[in-house]
Parts: structure tokens; C-alpha cells; sequence
């Protein structure tokens, strides 16, 4: 297990014993098996007295989040101070924290969660089959940013290297993922679920994004349920060739171990908010049912209600430079033949609303069951990311 490096700093020439309290102390904020000590490339910079600003700004980098804490004994707050001060003019990240403060142990605990996140998160492989969909005009990462951001690997799949769904086998275990359906022959999407199953394999994928039109213009088949089963089993799957979107999926996954619905922004009144998408995890609905895809009538999809009335929802840019994070309650789950199938109406504040109507970061929001955000913000601080206020 990853552990957060921590570096002790004092005055030139303090005594052994100010070091060996301090590991006394530090084991009331963090579990001593969490942390190493360390004298290079540290997480947190802890400090001990006054007269140390010096040794801390050797050990920060340009583009590297650091946390600070300092105490009410012998300066050390006032050092950590003027750090944070001068990691601020430098446009060096970096947070705050008090030692005497309780919630300085749940800010450790989060840092270290997310720290192990995006360490997992790097050499990730996320599939591009097919394109970007036309519509998706703010939805495309450029691969070496995502590299560089994320360390995640790109992977471009054109349909034309894939042979077609029709030369592949029934799907037996596709088809005992949804034994109730007695309405749609699934035969036909469970081989694009093979074909699918086969892809992640050949290239060794931990994501997909699909440009899933083709398949319904072309051959009357949808990817949804397959992509809604990729979700329910652990690998984020998105559709429509969004990038963003399920960049986003697959940190939330590393975050907290579950894979949020994408959902489209149907209509944002002065205080409500409609999402409703194809997609959803099964296990994040009740009372679901399989209808045929909305926008063409034709294929499979999932309907259901969300479970639970908090939710988390939250939108990248396509720079990953800033996210749209909101916690806020259901309030409807409408089931309109107007909108894709699953749907949820959501209560928002003034300011949520103004963000989603004047400046929006694209169409595709991701919705989390229950409240995320601090390990989404604290993830957003370690990336440098700017959460819209």
C-alpha cells in the first residue's frame, strides 16, 4: 500500500528529541502503518518551530500539491504561514492544515485515498472505439494530455478493425445478466457484448468509450446494454466516444470503488435540473426494465429508478483544467417518453444553476449515488484542477 511521505522540519540545529515528538504526534493525526518519514519528494511538509521556511521551499515543486501543517507551539504555524504564502505567489498548490484541528486527521485520510487513486489510475488503458460522435464538440481529450494529466493511455479503436458483431457467438452469461426480459430477443446485443468483451481483452483495456451509433444506424442493434453491464461488473464504459466522460468514470471508480450513470442535461429551470441517459449500471436502479433506445426507436436500453435521493454530480472540462461539482437531492424520477430512459430531476442552488446555464463545461454530467465531493475536490486539489464556485 502506498503511504503519504512526510517530512519533519525545524530550525537549523534543533535538538534530537523535537524530531522524536514529533512521530508521537503525528500518529495522532495518521495511522503510524499510513506514513513513512522522508527527506526528498514529500506529500506533507510538517512543522515543528519557526525558523524552518527556508528547508521547506527546497522541497517543493512547480506542479506538485503539497499539504502543510503547522501548531500553536514554538512558531510553527506562523512558518507554515509564510510558506503557504510564498508557495501561493509561486502558483505552487498546496493546503493549509492545523495539527490541534480535528479535521485535520479526515483531510490526511482523504489526501492518502486519493494519493493511492491516481497512482492506481497511471498506466491505465481507456479504448476509443470508433470516434468522438460529431455532437461532442467540448468531449475530446488530446491523448498526451491525458498521458501527462493522468497517466492514461489512449487507445484508438476504428470499427474497421473489428470484425462485425454478427460473426460472433451468443453470449450466455450476457443473456443471464437480464433472465426476466421477455419482451426483446437480446441475441443480437449479446454478440455486441462479445464483441465488446473481446476488445477489452485483445487490447488490454480498463475502459471503453463507444461511438455507438453505428451499430443502431447500420444494423438496428444499441451498445447500451452491454456498456450498462461493463459498469456493473467494474469497467467503465461510455458511450458515444466521450472522452471526458469517462475519464471522469474511471477516476470516480479508483476514488471510491463505483462507477457513476452519464447522464445528459435534458433542461435546467431556475432551481431544477433533468438528467436522463441509456447507460446506467443496473445495480444503481430499482424496478428497471429494458425499452428500446430513445433517440431512434430501435435496440435496447435500460429504464429504471435511481436508488437513493442524495447524489453527487460532477463534469471535467476537456482540458481537465476544471469540474463541475454539485451534491444535491433527487426530487423526481420522471419517466417521459420525450427523454432517454432512465431519468432524475435534482434540486439545485442559484449558483449550480447559473454554472450549468452560463458557463458549462459540456453536455454529459456524471451522477454519483450519495456525497463524493471531498475526495472529488481533494483529488481536484492534488491535479491541480479548479472547482467552479
Amino acid at each position: 500500500m502506498n503511504k503519504l511521505n512526510i517530512k519533519l522540519l525545524a530550525f537549523q540545529g534543533a535538538p534530537e528529541t523535537v524530531f522524536q515528538n514529533a512521530v508521537a504526534r503525528l500518529v495522532k493525526m495518521i495511522p503510524a502503518e499510513n506514513f513513512v518519514l522522508t527527506e526528498s519528494n514529500p506529500d506533507v511538509l510538517f512543522f515543528l518551530s519557526g525558523g524552518s521556511e527556508q528547508l521547506a521551499i527546497e522541497q517543493v515543486a512547480k506542479g506538485r500539491f503539497c499539504l502543510l501543517i503547522g501548531s500553536q507551539h514554538d512558531n510553527s504555524y506562523a512558518s507554515a504561514t509564510e510558506v503557504k504564502a510564498w508557495l501561493n505567489s509561486m502558483n505552487i498548490p498546496s493546503m493549509l492544515l492545523d495539527e490541534e484541528e480535528s479535521e485535520t486527521r479526515a483531510v490526511l485520510e482523504d489526501f492518502l485515498k486519493v494519493k493511492q487513486a491516481l497512482i492506481s489510475l497511471a498506466g491505465k488503458k481507456v479504448g476509443l472505439i470508433g470516434h468522438v460522435s460529431d455532437w461532442l464538440i467540448s468531449s475530446s481529450i488530446p491523448s498526451d494530455l491525458l498521458e501527462k494529466k493522468l497517466g492514461i493511455e489512449l487507445i484508438e479503436i476504428p470499427w474497421n478493425k473489428l470484425a462485425h458483431f454478427s460473426e460472433y457467438k451468443t453470449s450466455g452469461s450476457f443473456l443471464k445478466s437480464f433472465p426476466d426480459e421477455k419482451h426483446f430477443d437480446l441475441t443480437e446485443t449479446s454478440k455486441v457484448s462479445e464483441l465488446l468483451s473481446e476488445t477489452i481483452q485483445k487490447w488490454q483495456l480498463d475502459a471503453i468509450t463507444v461511438e455507438c451509433f453505428p451499430l443502431v444506424q447500420k444494423d438496428g442493434v444499441t451498445a447500451c446494454l452491454p456498456l450498462a453491464r461493463f459498469n456493473h461488473e467494474g469497467i467503465p464504459a461510455g458511450c458515444e466516444g466521450d472522452i471526458t466522460s469517462i475519464v471522469g468514470m474511471m477516476v470516480c471508480k479508483e476514488l471510491t470503488g463505483i462507477i457513476p450513470w452519464i447522464a445528459n442535461i435534458n433542461k435546467v429551470t431556475s432551481d431544477v435540473c433533468l438528467f436522463s441517459h441509456c447507460t446506467i449500471d443496473p445495480g444503481l436502479v430499482s424496478e428497471f426494465s429494458i425499452k428500446t433506445h430513445f433517440e431512434t426507436g430501435k435496440g435496447t436500453a435500460i429504464a429504471g429508478k435511481f436508488k437513493g435521493d442524495q447524489v453527487t454530480i460532477f463534469r471535467f472540462d476537456n482540458n481537465l483544467s476544471k469540474v463541475f461539482i454539485a451534491v444535491t437531492s433527487i426530487i423526481g424520477r420522471p419517466q417521459s417518453d420525450t427523454a432517454c430512459r432512465t431519468q432524475i430531476e435534482v434540486k439545485l442552488t442559484e449558483n449550480e444553476v447559473l454554472l450549468l446555464k452560463q458557463s458549462p463545461l459540456g453536455n454529459h454530467h456524471l451522477i454519483f449515488p450519495g456525497d463524493c465531493s471531498k475526495l472529488l475536490r481533494t483529488a481536484c486539489l492534488l491535479l491541480d484542477i479548479k472547482v467552479l464556485e
